[in-house]
């Protein structure tokens, strides 16, 4: 709560910015309602040539301009240097630096119709570049969260990136970092101040996850019966490893009758994965994109969750814990995976690994069953949804107790 100037308490007004709507944001949307008045912005659904903008880009410009704001300038340092190296990019990287400017003006533009109290980002880039150039402008404290991208190993090889995300997270106010590795990331090799970084893994609802969905419906569907069915998920990317699964899969299905797979999501790889499935003859069952309210469904209709994803463990995982699914991850980048407890943890790569822990689980009933009750109890106590957002709203009032007392944060 914050004081409205007449000794009367109002909620505080936390934009929520984002350049996707993850369903981690919506579920932490949810759960902080009854404490803050709210204001979702997505970075993707921004009209950077509605005249409206443009004219308030012009005065935060002029304000930019005569408060020779660093951060901007520290940007147009890093664009330029970046679009010499690389002329063929020039496009995108005019697009991208002219999408985080118009945020911001965005941003200003809400700040001067009504205040916010605080900006919280999801991802340093794009929205946290944004974020914390309008906090070079009027001061408003500023909470990155770090999920992945922006502060993985994929990231700090990259120059461009690397820097891009270090001049946002390094002049935040509060960094909230999703993972024990991400927070090592940042202060180790981004130079982040360890005293405002704190680790908080993104929940989940807990609620709408539960050993006691019914997935029968989805075993109907897809004609299941009594197999053990083994899931993978969330998308058909690289990345995410789908071929790894499959080509576990193909082992597996030699020396288990009565498995079927099913992969959950899309991308760009689907046709090829189609062809490969059947090339390997694994009775795969591919099901594209499912809307996140059927989620539970199928998890639910599984017995197994499998994420061989070479950047690590994400939300996906703890749904499935939550579920009441043991789990089976590669043993690289962000881990949530407790090995022989909730599940197995495989080296990347590790094909025969892979097909290995999944045939221990499908020879074992009892095992299964045990390794979904630890990940339901560990998702109870650790990773709830209500347990992150009582940590999240602890950091705004930290943060709005600091700015009464004239301190902006590090800058």
């Amino acid at each position: 709560m914050k004081s409205d100037g007449a000794g009367d308490e109002r909620k505080m007004r936390v934009l929520f910015l984002t350049f996707s709507r993850h369903p981690f944001v919506r579920e932490l949307e949810e759960r902080l309602y009854d404490e803050v008045e709210l204001v979702p912005a997505t970075v993707r659904g921004l009209r950077p040539l509605d005249p409206g903008l443009l004219g308030w880009s012009l005065l935060f410009l002029l304000r930019l301009l005569i408060n020779r704001s660093h951060i901007f300038f520290r940007m147009l340092v890093i664009f330029s240097k970046n679009i010499m190296k690389s002329r063929e990019n020039f496009i995108q990287m005019l697009y991208l630096f002219s999408s985080l400017f118009f945020t911001a003006a965005f941003i200003y533009r809400m700040h001067a119709k009504d205040p916010l109290d605080i900006i919280h980002s999801f991802w340093s880039y794009p929205a946290g570049l944004s974020a914390v150039l309008v906090k070079d402008v009027v001061g408003i404290p500023v909470v990155i969260s770090v999920l992945g991208y922006d502060a993985n190993e994929i990231t700090l090889e990259n120059e461009f990136l690397r820097e891009l995300s270090s001049l946002a997270v390094r002049n935040a106010d509060f960094i909230i970092a999703g993972a024990e590795n991400l927070y090592l990331n940042l202060v180790q090799k981004m130079g982040v101040d360890k005293n405002k970084v704190q680790i908080i893994t993104p929940g989940v609802d807990a609620v709408k996850f539960n050993p006691d969905v019914d997935g029968s419906p989805i075993r109907m569907k897809y004609g299941f019966n009594e197999d053990v069915v083994v899931a993978f998920g969330p998308h058909l990317r690289d990345i995410y490893g789908p071929e790894d699964f499959l080509r576990a899969a193909a082992i597996v299905s030699r020396e288990a009758p009565n498995v079927s797979f099913i992969l959950i999501g899309d991308g760009p790889l689907l046709h090829r994965l189609n062809e490969l499935a059947r090339d390997l003859g694994v009775k795969a069952v591919f099901v594209g994109r499912v809307p996140y309210n059927e989620m539970p469904m199928y998890y639910a209709a599984s017995d197994i969750y499998c994420t061989p994803c070479y950047a690590g463990q994400g939300v996906s995982v703890l749904e499935a814990m939550a579920s009441g699914r043991p789990v089976i991850g590669y043993r690289k980048g962000t881990i949530k995976i407790e090995d022989n407890r909730d599940g197995f943890l495989v080296d990347a790569g590790d094909i025969e690994g892979l097909a290995e822990k999944i045939l221990v689980l499908i020879r074992d009933p009892d095992l299964r069953r045990a390794m979904g009750e630890n990940a339901r109890r560990r998702i109870l106590s650790q990773f709830d949804i209500a347990i992150c957002a009582k940590r999240t709203l602890a950091i705004y009032e930290m943060l709005l107790g600091r700015s009464k007392n004239g301190c902006e944060g590090v800058s």
